[in-house]
C-alpha cells in the first residue's frame, strides 16, 4: 500500500549528496512557486517540501528556516512559510531521520501546532533514514519521540512503559528481541505490488496460489492445498460472527504474509476462522478475536494486536478441535481487565492437544486461560518456554482449570526472567 508513495519519495531523494539530505547548495530554503508545484529545501539539507501542480493557485514566496530545538523534538525544528496556508493538493515532506533516544527506529516526522506541540503528521512514515508525510496546510515541521507500543521498538536497557521507551530501573533486565513478530516482519513485505479486488474471494480449487491482492471483501478458502502469500484483506461487517478470512473443510493450506484487519467496529468480525492450515508471518488487527482455531491449525511467527475495543475478547481462542499449535508468535489480549490473549476450552466440542510454545503473550485478567469447560477434561495441553507481558490486572499469566492435563515449562515474566506461577482452579 505504501510502495506508490514510497517509489516517489525516493525518485525525488535522486542527486542527495554531502552530510544532508538533499544538496542545500545555491539558497534552496526560498522557492516562488507556483500552480505548477516546486520544491524547497531546507539550508541544512536536512528537509525538503515538494508542492505538486495544483497545489497552490498562484505564486507563492515558499520558504523553510530552522527554528531551533524545541524541549520535545529531536533535533532541529523548522518553520515553513507562508503559514497555515492550505494547499488545494497535499504537498510531501521529508526530513532526515535521527533515531529517537531509547528506540530502536527513527524519529516520527510530525507537524507543530501554534501552541508549539507536536501532533501526527498524515500519513506519516519512515523508511530507513528518512521520513515522510503529507501536508495540507504549511505548518512548521519536526521530529519527535515516537510512540511505542511493542517492546521490540525500544533499544536494549529500555522498555515500553505508556506510550514511550523509558530507561530500565537497575535491577531489572530489559532487552528487546528483535526477531519478534511486529511492524517490520509480519503482514505485506514492503515494495510489494498489489492488485485491488472489490469484494469476496472464494478459493474452492485444490492446489490454488492466490498472490499479491488487496482484498475489500473476506477472502474464503474451501480446497485443499490452496496457498495464499502477500496480501491484504480487510472486509465491512458480516451479518454474523465470521472470519475475515475463513478455512472450512480443507487441509494442507497456507497463510503467509498477509495483513488481516477490520473495517468498521463490529462484535461480529474476526480475524481468521478456521483449521487445516499454516498461517505464517500474519499481521491481525482491529478484530473483537484475532483467530479462531480449529482442528490442523498452526500459527507461526504472527502478530496479534490492537483488538477492536468494542467487544474485544481473545487474540486467540479455541473452542473445539486438536492437534493445533501456536509458535513463535506475538500475541495480545484485549486488555489487562478483560480476556486473554490464548484461550482455550470446549463450548463447541471436544479440545485436545494444544501447544502453545516460544511466544510472546501479553494482556488479559489472565494471560493464557485452559478450561475444561464442556468437556470432562481437557487433555493433551501443552505451554512451554514462553515470554509474558505484565498487563495483567491480576498478575496472573497462566490459568488452568482442575481437570485440563498441563504440560508446562520454561515460562517466564519479560521484565524480570522470573519463571511464572500457574494458577489452577475452576
Amino acid at each position: 500500500m505504501r510502495a506508490p508513495l514510497l517509489v516517489a519519495a525516493l525518485a525525488l531523494l535522486a542527486g542527495a549528496c554531502g552530510e544532508g539530505l538533499f544538496d542545500a547548495r545555491g539558497r534552496p530554503d526560498v522557492r516562488v512557486i507556483g500552480s505548477e508545484g516546486g520544491t524547497v529545501t531546507s539550508r541544512d539539507g536536512r528537509v525538503r517540501v515538494t508542492l505538486p501542480p495544483g497545489a497552490l493557485e498562484r505564486e507563492e514566496t515558499v520558504s523553510i528556516r530552522e527554528l531551533g530545538v524545541q524541549g520535545w523534538s529531536v533535533g532541529m525544528t523548522y518553520a515553513l512559510e507562508p503559514s497555515a496556508r492550505t494547499l488545494a493538493l497535499p504537498a510531501q515532506a521529508e526530513m532526515r531521520a535521527e533515531s529517537a533516544p531509547g528506540h530502536r527506529g527513527p524519529a516520527s516526522l510530525v507537524r507543530v501546532t501554534r501552541d508549539g506541540l507536536p501532533a501526527p503528521m498524515a500519513g506519516s512514515w519512515s523508511e530507513g533514514t528518512r521520513s515522510f508525510g503529507h501536508l495540507s496546510v504549511l505548518e512548521n515541521l519536526g521530529l519527535a519521540q515516537p510512540v511505542c507500543t511493542e517492546p521490540i521498538e525500544c533499544a536494549d536497557g529500555f522498555r515500553c512503559e505508556d506510550g514511550a521507551c523509558k530507561a530500565c530501573p537497575a535491577n531489572v533486565s530489559c532487552r528487546a528481541n528483535p526477531a519478534l513478530p511486529g511492524p517490520r516482519n509480519t503482514g505485506v513485505p514492503a515494495g510489494s505490488s498489489l492488485v485491488r479486488h472489490e469484494g469476496d474471494v472464494v478459493l474452492d480449487t485444490p492446489g490454488t496460489v492466490f498472490e499479491d491482492r488487496d482484498i475489500r471483501g473476506r477472502l474464503i478458502i474451501r480446497a485443499n492445498d490452496v496457498t495464499v502469500r502477500r496480501c491484504v484483506v480487510h472486509a465491512p461487517v458480516p451479518r454474523e460472527i465470521d472470519g475475515i478470512i475463513s478455512v472450512a473443510g480443507a487441509t494442507g493450506v497456507l497463510l503467509e504474509d498477509i495483513e488481516v484487519f477490520a473495517e468498521e467496529s463490529s462484535t461480529l468480525q474476526w480475524g481468521v476462522m478456521g483449521g487445516g492450515f499454516t498461517a505464517r508471518r500474519l499481521d491481525v488487527h482491529g478484530v473483537v478475536v484475532g483467530m479462531n482455531l480449529k482442528s490442523g491449525a498452526r500459527v507461526e511467527s504472527s502478530w496479534i494486536h490492537a483488538l477492536d475495543p468494542v467487544g474485544a475478547q481473545y487474540g486467540i481462542s479455541v473452542f473445539e478441535g486438536r492437534d493445533i499449535g501456536i509458535y513463535d508468535s506475538n500475541v495480545h489480549g484485549p486488555g489487562e481487565e478483560a480476556g486473554a490473549a490464548v484461550f482455550v476450552n470446549q463450548q463447541d466440542g471436544p479440545t485436545r492437544d494444544v501447544r502453545i510454545e516460544r511466544n510472546r503473550l501479553d494482556r488479559g485478567s489472565c494471560i493464557v486461560n485452559l478450561g475444561h469447560s464442556g468437556g470432562a477434561s481437557l487433555p493433551g495441553m501443552v505451554v512451554r518456554n514462553n515470554v509474558f507481558g505484565a498487563q495483567t490486572v491480576f498478575d496472573c499469566a497462566v490459568l488452568v482449570s482442575t481437570r485440563t492435563q498441563l504440560s508446562a515449562a520454561g515460562n517466564v515474566w519479560e521484565a524480570t526472567g522470573v519463571e511464572v506461577p500457574i494458577e489452577r482452579h475452576d
